[in-house]
C-alpha cells in the first residue's frame, strides 16, 4: 500500500522545495519550544529542528538525532509533504483539488486522489460518531458568518441567507467510494471545508514520511496539531504544554507526556467577533447553523492519529462540556475540557488522560 506522503508527492527530487507563505492563523496549543526558520542542529544532545509556514500557519518538526539522511534533504521533503496537503485540501487556493471539486456542480461520481479519499473517510466517520457535530460541509455557514475564505464581513446573517445556507449543509450529502477512489455529491452546490481536520492530516503525512526514511523519534506540530513518535533527545516522552484559553497569550494549563500518540486542541477564544454585546465564535454548530454559545473554552484530545485527534477536538468543542464529555467517556477518549466560570476556569478530564498528565 502506498504511504500517505507518497500519495501527496510524486515529483522530481525534493531539494530546494519550500512551501509558499500565507497569512498566519491562530494556534490553539502553546508549545514548549521556540519557532525557528529553516532547520538547525543545536549543540549537545538537542533535537534537530525543522520549521516554516504551511496552510496559512506554522509548523515545527523535532527529530531526535542521529539523522538517517542529509538535513537539507529532510527539510525539503517535510516542506514538500505539507505543500502537497495544502495543494490538495485548501479552500483558499482555487486550483486545489478540493476547490475544484467544490466548484464542479456535477452530481455523478468524481474521481479523487487517495489522500482526499483518506481524509474524507476519517471525516465522515467522525461525523457519524458525533451525530453531525463535525461536518466538513459546514463551509457555507462558516462563510456566511464571516469566518471563511470568502471575505464576508463578520456579522449576524439575515434570515433568508441563513435558511439558504442551511439547506446546503449535511455530511450525508457526500457519498464516498474509498476503493476507486471517488465521491459523489447529492446536491450540486455542496461546499466542503477540511480546515477542521487538514492540519492533523498534514502532521500524519509528515510522520509517515519520516518513518519511511527510518526516523523513529520525532514530534510534528502543525498549528498545534501534534504527532509524537518515540522519545525526545533526553530519552523521555515528548512534553507538550496545553495553553490556558486566554487571548492573546495564555500560560500553560497542563503538561502532557506523549509517546506514539497524537493530540489536538480546539478553542473558541481567539477567533470571534462581537455584535450587540454578544460574542460569536468561529466554531459553527452544523446542527443549529449558529456559533457555539456554551461555556467550554477549549478541549484537548488524544488519538492514534493527528487527523482523528483534530476532527475529534473540533467535534467535542461543538458538543460542549456536557455532551462532549459524555461522548469522550463513551469512546474512552483521553481528553481535557477547560470551562469558563464566573471565577475563572474549571478543568475536567476523562480518566483515560491520567497516564499522560505530568504531575
Amino acid at each position: 500500500m502506498q504511504s500517505m506522503w507518497g500519495r501527496l508527492y510524486a515529483g522530481p527530487p525534493l531539494a530546494g522545495i519550500n512551501p509558499a507563505p500565507q497569512a498566519p492563523t491562530p494556534l490553539h496549543v502553546f508549545m514548549l519550544m521556540l519557532a525557528l526558520v529553516g532547520c538547525r542542529v543545536s549543540p549537545g544532545n538537542e533535537p534537530v529542528v525543522f520549521d516554516g509556514i504551511t496552510m496559512g500557519t506554522t509548523y515545527t518538526v523535532k527529530v531526535t538525532p542521529p539523522l538517517p539522511m542529509d538535513r537539507a534533504e529532510l527539510a525539503a521533503g517535510i516542506a514538500a509533504i505539507l505543500d502537497g496537503v495544502d495543494g490538495r485540501m485548501s479552500t483558499y487556493k482555487p486550483e486545489s483539488e478540493l476547490s475544484r471539486l467544490n466548484a464542479n456542480p456535477a452530481q455523478d461520481w468524481q474521481p479523487i486522489s487517495p489522500a482526499l479519499a483518506d481524509i474524507f473517510g476519517v471525516a465522515l466517520d467522525i461525523s457519524r460518531l458525533t451525530d453531525g457535530a463535525f461536518d466538513i460541509t459546514v463551509g457555507p455557514l462558516v462563510n456566511l458568518w464571516g469566518f471563511g475564505p470568502g471575505g464576508r464581513p463578520r456579522q449576524v446573517p439575515d434570515d433568508a441567507a441563513f435558511a439558504e445556507a442551511r439547506q446546503r449543509v449535511g455530511y450525508k450529502f457526500i457519498e464516498l467510494d474509498a476503493r476507486t477512489p471517488a465521491m459523489r455529491k447529492q446536491v450540486t452546490d455542496l461546499y466542503m471545508d477540511l480546515s477542521g481536520i487538514a492540519q492533523g492530516f498534514g502532521a500524519d503525512a509528515v510522520g509517515e514520511y519520516l518513518s519511511a526514511r527510518g526516523v523513529k523519534n520525532f514530534m510534528v506540530d502543525v498549528s498545534g496539531e501534534i504527532l509524537a513518535r518515540g522519545m525526545n533527545a533526553a530519552g523521555q516522552p515528548w512534553h507538550i504544554g496545553i495553553e490556558r484559553p486566554v487571548a492573546p497569550e495564555g500560560s500553560i494549563e497542563r503538561i502532557v507526556a506523549l509517546r506514539d500518540v497524537a493530540m489536538a486542541t480546539s478553542g473558541d477564544y481567539r477567533n470571534y467577533f462581537e455584535q450587540g454585546g454578544i460574542r460569536y465564535s468561529h466554531l459553527i454548530d452544523p446542527v443549529t447553523g449558529r456559533p457555539i454559545t456554551h461555556r467550554l473554552a477549549s478541549v484537548s484530545v488524544l488519538a492514534p492519529t493527528a487527523t482523528r485527534a483534530d476532527g475529534l477536538a473540533t467535534a467535542l468543542m461543538i458538543l460542549g462540556p456536557d455532551r462532549g464529555y459524555e461522548l469522550a467517556m463513551r469512546e474512552k477518549l483521553p481528553a481535557l475540557f477547560i470551562m469558563r466560570t464566573d471565577s475563572g476556569f474549571e478543568e475536567r478530564w476523562t480518566p483515560f488522560l491520567e497516564p499522560y498528565l505530568e504531575k
